[in-house]
């Protein structure tokens, strides 16, 4: 009987006792020992809730007879530390608080939530406390004195504790994404309770009743601004040797499908192109300049792999609840938090034309620096909303990691036209053009759709500026409302990059490919060297090796799309 997958599970004991399939990460255990507080940010469903737990039974002093259970046939079994099983475990996990209902409402949620983890552990481990505490606890409302009252119950043991504290700064994301500055700042400052909280638990690591931290969550920005109150933390994020603690590795993702590889239901040509998608959605993550490996979301492959063992394909390449994630998570991003206007040029926006980006990446801000671009973009580094591509002397390019990110750039673009222009673009006629370019193979209607909508959205100022870039940009957020091809934006393809690659993804039966190269046309331009350049830029392209391994089996179209101030023309270039 094949593994189950273990989708959305964080249950390091469900996942290992009930038969679900595990990508043994234990490695990162003896590493971690080397810091007393170490401070971890991933991208959301990156596997981190996981790891939490998986500490939680490795360190667990009342797990110690069920360490070969849990953990035979894994790194950390054969590579034992010496701190294995010798704690009492309080895990802390902190989404889920109420954050719309004001302040007392926070409060009273925050304090429940650590009242709920605090009073299990005094039964689990009463034995070992020999001091009871559940009454007083019970009847504590205030998060510092639980956290105090939860210290001096250690400290009357002969036992230390380790504290996982999951989703340390979710409720604060949420406050900022819905601009509640002032909120969040009240509950930081020097008497907010959750500055005094986490002081609290500063003094109980200082004291020494509690062995070690580790804090986990998406983003730096709450650790900053609790300043003194817990400036303990050793942020390991951007560190060599954590680069593949957490995501799946190129042969992680291999045996995963070859694991789950169902020939009775495809066809064995398709095997390498599924992996081919596999890698174009959800690959590309790094998280140190000198890493070798790139990462695939573990939780995003997953949920692929859920449909594929079934014999199937998903009917989105991104879940609903990873894209409600990365929504909340783009709330955060708004550059008109405290100004701006309507018509100004995003982040989002500048990054797509450009494709890369080159910065800093900042390890540590506060609230109020998430306005500035350096900010920004380290800010969508953290989420996963951009990656490391390659080291630039002693800064970074960063891109967008995948091509589902890049979707959610799109759609943020459509959005975004969508509004400008009242509501007026149905998703229906998008979808009816794509669906007639997939069968004939022409994309005339897709383009004239599409160009129509750019020289509504776009001013008269905006089109004397107006590049190839903007077009395609636009052309790719319209592509998105219908995924049935996949769309590569400046592939790299004999000793050249594209302007725009399609070719059809495995679940539609399409069977045509597409290349088109964008000229914009300005007036009195003559247009002849432009067409002249493109159609030697096809000709190189449709020659290229990748090219021809991404459209094998599939009968390809080559256009030049020649773009004028008020009108689009196509030259097909399919003799």
């Amino acid at each position: 009987m094949k593994k189950r997958i273990p989708y959305g599970i964080g249950d390091f004991e469900k996942i290992r006792k009930e038969n679900f399939y595990y990508v043994d990460k234990t490695q990162i255990i003896k590493d971690l020992e080397k810091h007393q507080y170490p401070f971890f940010i991933r991208p959301r469903r990156f596997g981190k809730s996981l790891l939490i737990s998986t500490l939680e039974h490795y360190y667990d002093i009342e797990k110690k007879d069920a360490f070969d259970e849990l953990f035979k046939g894994l790194w950390i079994h054969d590579n034992p530390t010496e701190e294995r099983n010798s704690y009492l475990v309080l895990r802390l996990d902190f989404s889920g608080i109420e954050t719309s209902q004001g302040k007392q409402a926070l409060y009273d949620s925050f304090t429940d939530n650590v009242k709920e983890y605090i009073l299990p552990f005094l039964r689990k481990y009463k034995t070992q406390l020999q001091v009871e505490k559940e009454k007083e606890i019970q009847q504590e409302n205030n998060p510092a004195q639980l956290m105090k009252s939860f210290i001096s119950t250690l400290k009357q043991s002969n036992h230390k504790a380790i504290l996982l504290i999951d989703e340390y700064d979710n409720f604060a994301n949420d406050l900022i994404g819905a601009n509640e500055d002032n909120l969040y700042y009240d509950i930081l400052s020097k008497t907010g309770f959750i500055r005094t909280f986490y002081e609290a638990v500063k003094s109980g690591a200082q004291e020494g009743a509690i062995a070690r931290i580790f804090l986990t969550g998406v983003s730096p920005i709450m650790l900053d601004d609790l300043t003194s109150g817990y400036n303990i933390a050793s942020n390991i994020t951007l560190d060599y040797e954590y680069n593949e603690a957490l995501g799946f590795t190129q042969t992680e993702v291999e045996q995963l499908l070859d694991y789950y590889w169902r020939p009775d239901a495809f066809e064995s040509n398709t095997k390498s192109k599924i992996l081919e998608e596999i890698k174009t959605y959800y690959n590309g993550y790094k998280f140190n300049k000198n890493a070798e490996q790139r990462l695939y979301n573990p939780d995003m492959v997953l949920y692929y792999m859920k449909y594929l063992a079934r014999g199937t394909f998903p009917d989105e390449r991104i879940d609903m609840n990873v894209r409600t994630d990365y929504g909340k998570l783009q709330r955060l991003l708004k550059e008109n938090r405290k100004a701006g206007t309507q018509g100004e040029i995003t982040t989002f926006e500048k990054i797509n034309e450009k494709e890369e980006i080159i910065t800093k990446i900042k390890q540590m801000f506060p609230l109020e620096q998430i306005t500035g671009t350096d900010e920004i973009i380290s800010l969508m580094y953290y989420m996963g909303m951009l990656t490391i591509k390659e080291p630039y002397q002693a800064m970074v390019k960063l891109k967008i990691p995948n091509l589902v990110i890049k979707e959610l750039y799109w759609e943020y673009i459509y959005t975004k036209i969508n509004d400008a222009l009242g509501g007026e673009i149905e998703f229906g006629d998008i979808a009816k053009a794509l669906s007639d370019m997939s069968k004939t193979g022409n994309p005339r209607k897709f383009v004239e759709f599409t160009y129509d909508k750019v020289k509504k959205y776009m001013s008269n100022r905006d089109l004397i500026g107006i590049a190839e870039k903007h077009i395609k940009l636009i052309f790719l957020s319209f592509l998105s409302v219908n995924n049935i091809y996949i769309p590569y934006s400046e592939l790299e393809m004999g000793g050249g990059y594209s302007d725009l690659v399609l070719y059809p993804d495995t679940r539609y039966g399409v069977k045509n490919s597409q290349i088109w190269e964008l000229k914009y046309i300005k007036e009195k331009e003559d247009p002849k060297e432009k067409i002249k350049d493109a159609i030697e830029q096809i000709k190189k392209y449709e020659q290229d090796a990748k090219f021809q391994r991404l459209t094998a089996g599939t009968d390809i179209y080559k256009y030049i799309i020649l773009a004028y101030k008020d009108k689009i023309e196509l030259l097909e270039q399919n003799q």
